[in-house]
């Protein structure tokens, strides 16, 4: 080879060299300039990881802090489906088969989500969605191929059908869709938190690289106004009298006439919000539903003719029948009682008298005064969504006939519950419309303070005076003790009260056979403690007037066991009440003794003693030192935490002491009927834990006359 080749050959080669020096040196250039940016930002993304760290909603409470509403575990039912996992689902058919009496799904349903192709894994849903603990154990117990749990949390209400259109419901996937859980949402929900961490190839977190954590704020928690066992009473007569009345509609409201708190609050139809899919009506008919009210609001006429001096019960008129101009008004028996007092016009509930002193007597602009400082034709402003004012004709609008009819409450207006119950507050309470409310507190347990605190709102200090709110509440126990509402009296407290019954409207017009039935009272009469409103919407009667028999048993059942309740005394127990106390033992304090001579000590002072707790200190004690209770009265020493509690034998026990053993052993009772317990459904002797249920069933007893 010449020279001149290997000379061109070199230079050749060590172009090539060259070149790809050059190459190389852009290469690394742009990798470390050019390209650097992008390549780190690829490798933070499959080295750093973030996860969101869940708050707990808050938890909804009664006034006495027994829980309505709160968040619990729940766990998804997974179905492996990746043949390649050595833990599959190898026989669907049988698995399906199993499975289906648990989930209550379909067997074709079941086989469908287990034999899906090019899945690796499955929920089984909508069955095996967020399903409890119990069902959780159950399938676990199968010991099924390829069936596998994720723990998640749901929303749970532990008295089911109780307060639930007060309440509403937080669906599944965690969205509020109704009542205060929606209108509270944003203090119950609480704020996601964010944890951002490092991991290795491989995926393993790497615990020295979390960089930050930004912790979840849980949810605030509500405090109701609504009282547990007064809502029981409500549920219970409600649940009773729907089943053998079969009506369309049903409203109680129970309200602390002083205050304006709402203590209970309860419609038919209603639902349970653990299971929302069983909702039929998602108003809240109590503060939404809005219907002529009859003669209830007959109580508004004549507190307005005596508050203007045009009132005189012993003055007579004739009954019957009263001609206003393009119609006659009858009374509701059509022929009236002859001459009678205007005070027996309201005993009887005559519309001719309301109409007589609300329409004839009354300049009309007063008449409209007065409805309107009642709080009808408006919002009373309660803390509950969805509230319907209700409706009153314009005074410009109203014709002769409207004017008349509206005296004892039908034709040109309707009215809400709410309302109602906020009006004859004003009776009760001698003159002051109050503002209802049904939220108490709320509590941000994050920062350890109440954000919000509801008190008693005066919207009107005096709609009437004090003297007329007197004569009212004396008149509306007389129609209870001699007028239309005997079927609402209860032995020992004086009752006070209006019946009201209104041919229910529907597009404008009356529907033949149905009514609105109701009653609006509150008791005892000269210091009221509780109001109450029923309203039963076409019971199923023979006659229409026998639907007043359904609300007088709601009404009674309410009124009579929520003033046991509140410890408020019958008048033929008050009559040397004093005498009587004085004569008690009072209850000593037994705290810190040993529990066999806080026994003793119980014993000789004359107590039931029963002991609770498996401590050998006495902790806690009920009742209270220093309380004046009759010999042989059940007293409860604590000694410690209580893990179980022997059922006693409740027979011939009132309803107080069933809820008092329970409110000591943290039991759940449920009643049925009123009196003294005749029955319990577990037996003497049995071992429960605080929490569990009790069913008992009472009957009056019966002296023989």
């Amino acid at each position: 080879m010449s020279h001149t080749k290997i000379r061109s050959r070199s230079q050749f080669m060590g172009a090539i060299f060259l070149l790809l020096f050059f190459a190389v040196i852009y290469r690394f250039y742009t990798l470390q300039v050019v390209e650097a940016s992008w390549y780190q930002e690829r490798a933070q993304a499959m080295y750093e990881r973030e996860r969101v760290l869940e708050a707990e909603r808050g938890s909804i409470f009664d006034r006495n802090h027994n829980i309505l509403a709160k968040e619990v575990k729940a766990y998804t039912v997974i179905a492996i489906l990746d043949q390649n996992v050595s833990n599959h689902v190898k026989d669907p058919q049988a698995t399906a088969e199993q499975l289906a009496p648990i989930l209550d799904m379909s067997q074709e349903q079941l086989y469908q989500l287990l034999t899906q192709k090019d899945r690796q894994q499955v929920e089984l849903r909508p069955g095996g969605w967020k399903i409890d603990a119990q069902k959780m154990e159950a399938i676990r117990e199968l010991e099924l191929e390829g069936i596998t749990f994720r723990e998640e949390t749901r929303r749970y209400y532990p008295n089911h059908t109780f307060a639930s259109h007060i309440l509403g419901f937080v669906d599944l996937d965690g969205e509020a869709r109704m009542g205060l859980e929606l209108e509270l949402d944003k203090y119950l929900r609480g704020e996601k938190g964010l944890v951002k961490y490092k991991q290795d190839l491989k995926g393993n977190r790497l615990i020295s690289g979390t960089e930050t954590v930004e912790y979840p704020k849980d949810g605030h928690d509500v405090y109701l106004t609504i009282d547990q066992r007064i809502q029981l009473f409500v549920e219970q007569a409600l649940d009773e009298v729907y089943r053998e009345y079969r009506p369309e509609k049903m409203t109680v409201i129970v309200s602390d006439p002083h205050t304006g708190q709402i203590l209970a609050m309860s419609n038919r139809p209603s639902f349970d919000p653990n299971n929302y899919s069983s909702i039929t009506n998602y108003w809240n008919d109590a503060v939404s539903y809005a219907f002529e009210p009859g003669s209830t609001f007959k109580v508004i006429t004549f507190a307005a003719a005596i508050e203007e001096g045009i009132y005189n019960g012993h003055e007579t008129f004739q009954s019957g029948s009263y001609a206003v101009p393009g119609k006659i008004i009858r009374d509701h028996n059509r022929q009236g009682w002859g001459t009678i007092t205007f005070l027996e016009g309201m005993q009887k509930s005559s519309n001719v008298a309301s109409v007589i002193l609300g329409y004839e007597r009354m300049e009309k602009e007063v008449f409209y005064h007065y409805i309107d400082r009642f709080g009808f034709g408006k919002l009373t402003g309660i803390d509950l969504p969805g509230e319907h004012p209700g409706y009153v004709i314009s005074l410009e609008e109203a014709r002769p006939v409207d004017l008349a009819a509206m005296t004892f409450g039908q034709g040109g207006l309707m009215v809400t519950p709410i309302q109602q119950i906020q009006a004859i507050n004003v009776i009760a309470n001698g003159g002051k419309l109050m503002k209802p409310y049904v939220i108490d507190s709320i509590y941000d347990p994050n920062s350890d303070k109440v954000v919000l605190q509801n008190k008693p709102t005066v919207v009107d200090p005096q709609v009437v005076s004090p003297q007329t709110a007197k004569q009212m509440r004396d008149i509306l126990e007389t129609v209870v003790t001699d007028g239309i509402g005997t079927n609402f009296h209860i032995d020992g407290y004086q009752v006070a009260g209006k019946t009201g019954t209104a041919q229910k409207a529907e597009n404008g017009r009356y529907v033949r056979g149905k009514y609105i039935h109701s009653f609006v009272g509150f008791a005892p009469k000269d210091d009221p403690k509780l109001s109450v409103f029923v309203a039963i919407d076409s019971p199923q009667v023979d006659q229409y007037y026998l639907g007043g028999a359904a609300v007088a048993k709601v009404f009674k059942y309410v009124m009579e066991n929520s003033l046991q309740y509140l410890n408020v005394t019958r008048e033929i127990e008050e009559v040397s009440a004093a005498d009587i106390e004085a004569e008690w033992p009072t209850v000593g304090d037994y705290r810190r003794l040993f529990v066999e001579n806080g026994r003793k000590k119980g014993e000789q002072d004359g107590f039931d003693v029963h002991i609770l707790g498996q401590e050998n200190e006495i902790t806690e004690q009920y009742p209270t030192p220093g309380t004046p209770m009759p010999e042989g009265s059940r007293l409860y020493l604590i000694a410690g935490e209580v893990r179980h509690v022997e059922t006693p034998d409740m027979t011939g026990w009132s309803l107080k002491e069933v809820l008092d053993w329970a409110s000591v052993t943290r039991m759940k009772v449920r009643a049925e009927g009123h009196g003294y317990v005749t029955a319990q459904n577990v037996s003497p002797g049995v071992r429960l834990r605080p929490g569990s249920e009790l069913q008992v069933t009472l009957e009056p007893k019966f002296d023989g006359r």
